[in-house]
């Protein structure tokens, strides 16, 4: 911390007056081999005025800056050597003179800065606020950011002032990550810090973010995992015996039938589904594009949605997690399929691949892209886009009792899945045959 020291003050004046005055020209060589006294004294710089080393009876070596402001005579140091370099001392220097010049006392300038620092949010405090502010507003997937900072921000830079946090904090953390073999979240890690500390230079909490140059880490594989039709034939007829919750089972299958993201599936409510008109409406607030997204339901799903009535919750929720006023996770789901994926006699996948299979098989059943695109309500960013505000029920239901088609034949088959004799029988593609 610099110290700034109002000269004005008749007993400092007279002990610094009294001091024979040395001068020395400031190399790394000279300061080094500069010895103390039994009293404190001042080695001045040479052709630089004001700059000044102060060494103490101990030895220890204070670079700093004596200055004229408004008739007063002021000191402030600027740093201890060897910790502060010459180098640093004398880019000090020169900007405390520039501000002199320009009618700003640094003494004053310097109380303001410390005072901002000393007020500044934590690392804790600013990740607390971002969440609180903003994410929780804005992102669907607020409650995976805050389980990133929890786990692997807060515990280790967490008391840190967020204005002292620089880019090797940043870096050491994420490379901390990595090395315990956790590549894919050491780049989710750093995306969220990254919006964070993005967010508070917005705000105006901070002047500039660590995270700016740090570069993800580990450089993923586009993911290409989907079943083959013999795997859906296969989850489909074993998941029944696997060692999981009901509950749990039924929204796997509709991940499946439905092609919809877990986190859709998970928080359907009874209020966004018509059984009459079979359709199922995901509101805005749930849709990760945030825009509605009606989703045709195929026969299958809505008897995997007639069997889940029953165990609703009372406001309307289908899949209750293991606490009061909570929804099963995510999660729930990831670890429901690892832990039985022996058992299913599969090779490793996760809920989300399926949703994958439905748009890849479909694709090989002559089903467009365009068409695939619609179900999974992935964003259209074209300019036709806008001006489209047809919802394609029409291209929607015949893809999914298409895909509903494909799943339910596929289970029935005789071992394997014969593709040729499997078109033969479904009902439903005809629509899309040229």
């Amino acid at each position: 911390m610099n110290h700034v020291v109002s000269l004005n003050n008749p007993s400092i004046a007279s002990q610094i007056a009294s001091q024979k005055r040395e001068e020395t020209s400031f190399t790394d060589k000279t300061i080094k081999y500069l010895k103390p006294s039994d009293k404190r004294r001042i080695v001045w710089s040479t052709g630089n005025s004001g700059l000044g080393l102060r060494i103490s009876p101990n030895g220890r070596k204070t670079f700093i800056y004596m200055y004229k402001f408004e008739t007063r005579d002021r000191m402030i140091s600027l740093g201890v050597y060897p910790k502060m370099k010459l180098s640093r001392a004398l880019e000090k220097y020169a900007e405390f003179m520039g501000l002199v010049e320009r009618g700003i006392d640094p003494g004053d300038q310097h109380v303001d800065d410390h005072t901002r620092t000393r007020q500044a949010p934590t690392v804790k405090q600013l990740a607390n606020s971002y969440i609180k502010k903003y994410a929780k507003i804005n992102k669907k997937t607020w409650a995976e950011d805050e389980r990133i900072l929890e786990l692997d921000i807060i515990p280790q830079l967490g008391a840190m002032k967020a204005s002292t946090v620089t880019k090797k904090h940043i870096i050491a953390r994420i490379d901390e990550i990595v090395a315990r073999g956790a590549p894919v979240s050491a780049n989710r890690t750093l995306g969220v810090v990254k919006a964070m500390f993005r967010w508070a230079v917005d705000r105006d909490l901070l002047t500039a973010s660590p995270c700016d140059g740090v570069k993800r880490p580990y450089k993923e594989k586009p993911k290409d995992r989907f079943l083959r039709l013999d795997e859906v034939k296969t989850f489909w007829t074993r998941l029944p015996e696997a060692p999981m919750h009901g509950h749990t089972q039924l929204a796997l299958k509709l991940l499946l039938v439905t092609m919809q993201r877990s986190n859709e599936v998970l928080g359907i409510n009874i209020k966004e589904f018509d059984l009459v008109a079979e359709t199922w409406i995901i509101p805005s607030e749930r849709a990760k594009n945030n825009q509605p997204h009606l989703v045709p339901l195929s026969p299958p799903a809505i008897e995997i949605i007639k069997e889940l009535l029953p165990d609703a919750t009372d406001d309307g929720f289908l899949f209750p997690g293991r606490w009061d006023n909570t929804l099963m996770s995510e999660t729930a789901l990831s670890h429901a399929v690892r832990d039985n994926l022996v058992l299913l006699g599969l090779e490793k996948f996760t809920p989300h691949d399926l949703r994958r299979t439905g748009s890849t098989l479909l694709g090989a059943f002559r089903v467009s892209r365009f068409d695939r695109e619609r179900v999974l309500n992935h964003a259209d960013s074209s300019i036709g886009a806008v001006y489209d505000i047809y919802d394609y029920e029409d291209e929607k239901r015949a893809a999914l009792n298409l895909w509903a088609d494909i799943i339910l034949n596929c289970a029935e088959s005789d071992g394997g899945v014969n593709e040729k004799a499997l078109k033969a029988k479904l009902k439903y593609r005809d629509y899309f045959e040229d």
